[in-house]
């Protein structure tokens, strides 16, 4: 009897630690897939920031072009092959102020605000022509994050200086001091519309723009529509009357309008998150 008791002990020790075991393996399969998860915070320029995957650190190089203008970018490489050769691109976030990246052969619009599409550029091939065999496993091992390295572009919020600002929840307007308690604004879910005031209080007239949300690009069935910014998923697509809005009001109120409208598209080109 005590022998078998000291069996059946011994089969539930090798039991209790069979399933330690186990948990102790899974629970290291739950903290490599965390570190995998992990991300790293990367300033690339004055106007946006980039996550890369946290096993990035020390494995790329960025080099930018000089100034921030229309073309300008930043590039990132993997950074034994840049070393050796000057290859091992991975990708280019550039600056756009018109829709000529889509003649590249390879991009992605990733973002877009003061006034710029931030738009990244792939490689259409493999970037390891004459790099060791150390250089090429490292940009193998780092090329398949690119894309999604890519995507997780976020504008630097700039501070907000001065009293003419226009606040959503989820998007900011700079506005000229003019414009302080010379518009109003509509408000959904959706949209928000601007109006010169006094064209408004007479006649709900004086229409200046609107600034409207979508989740997908179903904005691109409209008549008349300009993609103004992008971030977290969201569309920030503006929308301008194509004639004045100014009918059967004072001449007062069509001053006024006309100054604000001369206004709007500097307006837009402040939308920031």
């Amino acid at each position: 009897m005590k022998k078998l008791l000291q069996r059946m002990g011994a089969v539930l020790l090798a039991a209790a630690l069979f399933l330690a075991a186990g948990n102790e393996c899974v629970s290291m399969k739950n903290m490599i897939a965390l570190a995998a998860d992990k991300k790293i915070t990367v300033k690339a320029a004055s106007d946006f920031t980039l996550k890369f995957p946290a096993d990035w650190k020390n494995q790329y190089v960025m080099k930018a072009s000089r100034d921030k203008k229309h073309g300008s970018y930043v590039a990132f490489y993997s950074k034994k092959c840049y070393k050796e050769t000057k290859e091992g691109w991975l990708f280019s976030i550039a600056r756009y102020r018109d829709d000529s990246y889509m003649d590249m052969p390879d991009y992605e619009l990733e973002g877009r605000w003061n006034g710029y599409s931030y738009v990244a550029l792939f490689p259409t091939d493999v970037q390891i022509m004459g790099a060791s065999k150390a250089a090429q496993k490292q940009y193998r091992g780092i090329v398949a994050g690119a894309r999604e390295a890519a995507a997780s572009i976020q504008p630097v919020k700039k501070e907000r200086k001065g009293n003419s600002i226009y606040e959503a929840s989820d998007f900011w307007l700079k506005l000229p001091a003019g414009w302080k308690d010379s518009y109003i604004t509509e408000e959904s879910d959706s949209c928000v519309a601007f109006y010169a005031k006094k064209c408004y209080d007479e006649a709900k007239k004086g229409w200046l723009f609107s600034v409207m949300r979508f989740e997908d690009d179903s904005y691109e069935e409209m008549t008349a529509w300009r993609l103004e910014g992008r971030w977290n998923d969201m569309n920030y697509v503006v929308s301008i009357p194509k004639a004045v809005q100014m009918e059967d009001v004072s001449e007062d109120a069509v001053k006024q309008y006309r100054k604000l409208a001369g206004d709007v598209e500097k307006v837009l080109d402040t939308i920031q998150p």
